[in-house]
């Protein structure tokens, strides 16, 4: 009889294994992320030379992890982080005005000093939204010492007819918005930089309707990174709304506005546990974004309450989000 059961719950491994994995392919081939092209005022001193320093440790050195084992790579091979980091960063700066060469190296100044890069993959069952997380933290020299940047992405889609449907919004779209999230931080920590009036303007323009739906988040996320103050209101006005993608770019994008005036509202969506969790995680992560000895306090205690409880996935994801921070 022991045997038996034993073979059955073996077999039912197996077959929960392959309903997950719904005919998923080894490898998926990203697009190297477009530049925004955001006109701004900023500038980089001449000759600067951004060096990631790759210090990545144990299990954050695998770019790619999950339910679903997957590599990920474009048409030059598999993503090497450090490399692909430093490519992409260059071109996003270059395209906001800001002429820095990023390159990889063991020392330099400015340095980019890397700690974690990486995708994280998870679905439930055969007939649930493939998801990703993507995390991204480093700290940057800054005239002003150094800075802590980062970037968390939560996307996710149910595969129809096969899986390269999740490429696009669940692979390409978060590792451009990590770059972008992170070109934005970088832009204003170390080189003032922020969009210009005229463009912020047409992004408000673009998101003056409260019936927002599709790609319309990539837009919200746009004006977070503009680093502008005229940006926060209507930000703050999305983080209500009805889309789930929009909402959560909104809520994202106050804390990469450094909007520390929205503190207790970010709390308040954080402790609410009656809503969901990616709502939750992503105020978390906002107030990490701001940056401030209250914010740090806060992630402090929280990371040692998700520590110290349960071993659910909110619990191991919501810490997670905490550490790119501390």
């Amino acid at each position: 009889m022991i045997r038996t059961s034993t073979a059955w719950r073996a077999l039912a491994a197996v077959g929960v294994a392959a309903l997950l994995s719904a005919c998923a392919p080894a490898s998926y081939l990203v697009k190297t992320p477009a530049p925004s092209g955001l006109k701004g005022t900023g500038q980089a001193p001449a000759d600067t030379t951004i060096t990631v320093v790759d210090l990545r440790k144990g299990a954050e050195r695998d770019f790619s992890t999950g339910i679903l084992p997957a590599g990920l790579r474009t048409d030059q091979g598999p993503i090497q982080a450090p490399v692909f980091l430093a490519e992409t960063l260059q071109a996003e700066l270059a395209s906001r005005g800001i002429n820095a060469k990023v390159k990889t190296g063991e020392t330099g100044q400015p340095a980019l000093s890397l700690q974690s890069f990486r995708m994280l993959n998870h679905r439930s069952n055969g007939f649930s939204p493939f998801v990703t997380f993507t995390y991204l933290s480093a700290d940057i020299d800054t005239p002003s010492g150094k800075k802590r940047v980062t970037s968390f992405v939560k996307r996710g889609k149910v595969p129809v007819w096969s899986f390269e449907e999740v490429i696009e919004p669940t692979m390409n779209q978060p590792l451009s918005l990590a770059v972008k999230e992170l070109a934005s931080k970088i832009a204003a920590q170390a080189y003032g930089w922020k969009a210009s009036d005229a463009e912020v303007q047409r992004l408000l323009d673009k998101l003056t309707s409260d019936k927002l739906a599709g790609d319309a988040y990539l837009d919200v996320y746009a004006l977070g990174f503009s680093n502008s103050p005229k940006a926060v209101d209507r930000i703050v006005e999305l983080t209500r709304h009805g889309d789930e993608y929009v909402r959560l770019a909104a809520i994202s994008s106050v804390g990469t506005l450094g909007a520390t005036g929205q503190m207790g509202m970010l709390k308040t969506l954080y402790e609410r546990r009656d809503g969901v969790w990616a709502d939750r995680a992503m105020a978390l992560k906002s107030i990490g974004d701001l940056g401030t000895p209250d914010s740090r306090a806060y992630l402090e205690v929280e990371l040692k309450r998700w520590e110290t409880g349960d071993s659910s996935k909110e619990a191991i994801w919501t810490a997670q989000i905490i550490r790119l921070y501390l």
